[in-house]
């Protein structure tokens, strides 16, 4: 063959590689780990603040009853009976903005879980929406909080197991207790936001860990 032949075959063997090229099947992505972000520590602290001052202000109302009590057949007793009114009207203002921070805590220990290990009970990968949205429901809201605080236990286990292998406990069984002892008039004020602060505070030291383990804290 010609020295001219052998051009036009290599530019014909060329032409028909480049389609081919062009097809080739791209490599998959690297899937990126889950980011797992600071724990709300900032929440949690202002929750226990607040407890406390709900404390400080159930002694205040009971103080007046006392006075109302005493003072009972004469006018004095009126005045005591609107500031006991005031008071526990307070103190429940205090626990309800407590419990609005102790749910941007779930939230955001909810969303450093890996997506494939949020659940609760049947409900899988519930997204933020639901896990704040149901914390505002009477009645549905004291199981599922419940529901959470067993999720994250769990969740957090599983990463143990299979992600990270973190060495800080998970106190499953104290959290369950703080929502269960929450459901109990008197109790709910003076020893649940104290037990919910341990479980949180132990579950903050795990991200913690996690974060470390992984270089990103």
């Amino acid at each position: 063959m010609t020295p001219m032949g052998n051009d036009a075959a290599a530019q014909v063997a060329t032409a028909i590689a480049q389609p081919v090229a062009a097809v080739a099947p791209a490599e998959a992505p690297a899937a990126q780990p889950h980011v797992v972000r600071a724990p709300a520590k900032t929440a949690r602290r202002i929750a226990l603040v607040l407890s406390v001052f709900a404390v400080v202000t159930t002694f205040g109302a009971g103080y007046s009853i006392r006075k109302v009590i005493a003072n009972v057949e004469n006018d004095a007793a009126l005045p005591w009976t609107f500031a006991a009114m005031g008071l526990l009207l307070g103190a429940l203002v205090l626990r309800m903005f407590a419990a609005v921070c102790e749910i941007l805590w779930l939230e955001r220990t909810w969303s450093n879980l890996p997506e494939d290990l949020r659940k609760v009970g049947p409900v899988e990968k519930p997204n933020t929406g639901l896990v704040i949205g149901l914390n505002f429901v009477p009645g549905v809201a004291w199981v599922w909080k419940l529901g959470l605080v067993m999720g994250i236990a769990d969740g957090f286990e599983a990463v143990r197991r299979d992600v990270v292998p973190f060495k800080a406990g998970i106190p499953k069984r104290l959290g369950m207790a703080a929502v269960i002892v929450g459901w109990i008039p008197g109790l709910n004020v003076y020893i649940a936001p104290f037990l919910w602060e341990i479980f949180a505070t132990k579950v903050d030291v795990a991200c913690q860990e996690i974060l470390h383990l992984r270089g990103s804290g």
